[in-house]
């Protein structure tokens, strides 16, 4: 009967084993360098301006903590050309002798109703939508208005033309209408008093 014998197994020999280490050794150098260097790119210069806060962008939220004013200037902010304007409940609709109320105070301070709908104004919300809600939901009267319009200082354009238009609609309409932007003192004027 034959007899097999086995051979021994290879050794590594010391020079391929060194190589190897060699190797390892280079690859754990290079992926510190990358790891340090990604470290420093995302590392802020130190004199490196911060960014400016951009526009208002997206949606205006309303909430009964927020003081009405603040609403107008977020609105305006958004569409330069278009106010909100919040009136006198026995003034709504009227197209003279329109009073607007203390814009100072909270939404939770002159609402009548609380309503669990909320509402986010956006560039697509329709004027109507927008009055209806806070009427019907809170019962606090607004209009949106424009100003420089054809020679009235304040001006709220009646009609389905403009209030079934969405906002951005209405606010490139005032635009080419040559409206005046609305800035601090637009919004001041329609604060309390006689807005028109």
């Amino acid at each position: 009967m034959a007899t097999t014998t086995k051979k021994p197994a290879a050794k590594k020999s010391t020079t391929a084993k060194k190589a190897t280490t060699t190797k390892t050794v280079a690859k754990k150098a290079t992926s510190s360098k990358t790891t340090a260097a990604v470290k420093a790119t995302a590392k802020k210069p130190a004199s490196a301006k911060v960014a400016e806060t951009p526009k208002l962008g997206g949606e205006i939220s309303v909430n009964g903590n927020k003081i009405i004013q603040t609403v107008q200037k977020e609105f305006s902010k958004k569409f330069e050309y278009l106010t909100l304007c919040f009136i006198v409940d026995a003034d709504r609709g009227k197209s003279v002798n329109v009073r607007g109320i203390n814009t100072l105070k909270r939404i939770s301070e002159v609402r009548k109703k609380v309503s669990t709908k909320e509402i986010s104004i956006h560039g697509r919300t329709k004027i109507q939508n927008l009055e209806d809600y806070f009427w019907k939901e809170l019962g606090i009267a607004c209009q949106v208005g424009i100003c420089g319009f054809n020679g009235h200082k304040h001006y709220f354009p009646i009609g389905d033309w403009f209030n079934e238009g969405s906002l951005t609609a209405a606010n490139e309409w005032a635009k080419g209408a040559n409206c005046k932007k609305v800035g601090a003192t637009e919004i001041k004027e329609i604060c309390s008093g006689n807005i028109f």
